[in-house]
């Protein structure tokens, strides 16, 4: 009865552990997915975030489809709802919403000057864009140490707060995400708070630190609240960070704006989508 004693509880975080382990596997399987469905389908879109969240909500519809039935409407209704609902549901729209943070990599920003050290012309609607045609034929100058060819290499980074579902385990786990990445502050890691750990796996380089700087990138907390729109995961410790990357070229012109007017306000606000 002792060594049951000692023993089973073990055993029993020990199972509950793995479960957990092999959702967050499944969902870094299909982050990693939906994330290059978003660089697709944005490098089709002008590289917005109306573009880029479209590929991720579709990608990651999967996670959060409901629906038992094998009928194709049914399915369709279904992925719609996830789609199109609000952030009162567990669905993958309001997932990217409320917990999913854009570094766009590349193009930087700094390439959509106009002048001599960027790259950009300004289209009929007055709006900064990186030119995508003839690119073979183009000047090879360089402008922000990358050529017009390089610009138009579009590569963005997902960070995504995953919601921890199995009991006992989920606040240990979602502890440990939350230490993750603590080091000490230095002249390289300038952007470095001690007293709001950083990813460091998931911020690498200077870039996406000095997105960081404004607006906490990274910081779990942040990331894990949910804006509002959801319920707050970062009280309870059961978020979990992972990330994934994806780099396409260009197919489109790259916009310094987004011109919807649904989602054009999140373009490059440092919230939803960083752009260093």
């Amino acid at each position: 009865m002792i060594e049951f004693l000692i023993v089973m509880p073990v055993f029993i975080l020990l199972i509950f552990g793995t479960v957990q382990v092999a959702l967050i596997y499944s969902a870094k399987t299909t982050l990693n997915y939906a994330t290059f469905q978003a660089a697709r389908i944005g490098a089709l879109n002008n590289a917005t975030y109306t573009g880029i969240r479209k590929g991720l909500v579709r990608g990651l519809a999967p996670l959060y489809t409901n629906s038992n039935s094998r009928i194709g409407p049914a399915v369709a209704q279904d992925i719609a709802a996830g789609i199109d609902s609000g952030g009162t549901r567990k669905d993958a729209a309001s997932e990217v919403d409320g917990f999913v943070r854009i570094i766009r990599v590349s193009p930087v920003s700094a390439v959509f000057s106009t002048g001599s050290s960027g790259f950009g012309e300004r289209n009929s609607d007055g709006i900064a864009q990186i030119p995508n045609s003839q690119l073979m034929y183009r000047d090879t100058k360089f402008a922000s140490n990358v050529t017009i060819q390089d610009a138009n290499l579009l590569k963005i980074r997902v960070q995504y707060c995953y919601e921890l579902i199995v009991p006992m385990v989920s606040r240990v786990i979602g502890s440990l995400s939350q230490l993750n990445g603590t080091r000490p502050a230095s002249s390289y890691h300038k952007y470095e708070d001690r007293s709001q750990p950083r990813f460091s796996d998931l911020n690498r380089g200077y870039a996406n630190e000095a997105a960081a700087a404004s607006r906490s990138l990274g910081n779990y907390s942040d990331l894990c609240t949910g804006r509002g729109a959801a319920k707050d995961r970062a009280q309870n410790r059961n978020g979990f960070v992972i990330s994934a990357e994806a780099t396409v070229r260009m197919q489109s012109a790259a916009f310094e704006d987004d011109p919807n007017v649904v989602f054009g306000g999140f373009m490059c606000d440092g919230d939803r989508m960083s752009c260093p």
